[in-house]
């Protein structure tokens, strides 16, 4: 029996920071001395100012721009009486590794995680020595979520020369000789972060060929997170997992693009 080859589909990965940026339709500039500041003052009606020799005050009433608003994820606090200490002030840091010594080793762009080449027989999948892993690293002083999405959708990898061959993503447990391709978070060395819902209900290893998979979607979904807490050198090492069968066209040029944006929890 013939086995059919398809070889070196390549997986390209980006990641972003997340941000969330508000416009303010005025501003007020601090009022200082040689010897006081007052930070961010607020508009309102009404007020005045008082005044020494050395120093003047000025003054509002009915104040319209501050107060706190909110949704179920995310609050937002402005007005002078909410100026931030810098003793909480907010930071975030987020790196992605795809070492080519198939390790935790720091790497630089372009991130790739070339498969070689697939088999019926086999699954391909993040190992120590044959296909590279996706290294999360990150820190945050409020709390972290990474997402992740790809190019195709369910459509998984696709061929460039022929855009209608593909080798779709679906949540399922990888089988030899069941095409299907995904990713998964390894349970060990997992540090800081948690599993997100979707990612945390099947058993992912590097090298395994029995990993539980999800389907990789071309919106945002969330990968990893850090249920809300500060997060302190968070690790995850996540598992690229793709497998053909007898009927899955042949091609040299299989290819998806990974995007993993990190936002804080502010």
């Amino acid at each position: 029996m013939k086995t059919k080859t398809y070889a070196y589909p390549t997986i390209k990965i980006l990641f972003l920071l997340g941000f969330i940026f508000f416009a303010f339709l005025a501003q007020a500039a601090q009022m200082t001395s040689s010897s006081f500041i007052i930070q961010d003052p607020i508009v309102g009606t009404g007020g005045g100012y008082g005044s020494s020799a050395t120093f003047q005050a000025f003054s509002a009433g009915n104040t319209l721009l501050s107060g706190v608003g909110s949704s179920a994820t995310y609050i937002t606090q402005y007005g002078f009486l909410y100026f931030p200490n810098p003793a909480t002030a907010q930071s975030i840091t987020f790196d992605i590794d795809t070492a080519a010594d198939f390790s935790n080793s720091e790497s630089s762009t372009p991130y790739s995680v070339p498969l070689g080449t697939l088999a019926t027989g086999s699954i391909k999948r993040s190992d120590s020595s044959s296909v590279r892993m996706i290294v999360v690293e990150a820190e945050s002083s409020h709390g972290l979520v990474v997402t992740v999405q790809n190019a195709n959708g369910s459509n998984g990898l696709v061929s460039t020369s022929a855009p209608a061959d593909n080798i779709n993503s679906a949540s399922a447990t990888m089988s030899a000789g069941t095409e299907n391709y995904g990713l998964c978070v390894a349970t060990s060395g997992l540090t800081g972060f948690s599993r997100s819902a979707g990612y945390s209900s099947d058993t992912c290893a590097l090298a395994s060929s029995t990993n539980g998979v999800q389907a990789l979607s071309a919106t945002p979904t969330s990968i990893l997170n850090s249920a809300g807490a500060a997060l302190v050198t968070g690790h995850a090492e996540v598992v690229v997992n793709a497998g053909i069968s007898s009927t899955t066209p042949a091609h040299a040029d299989y290819a998806d693009t990974l995007t993993f944006i990190a936002t804080g929890t502010f």
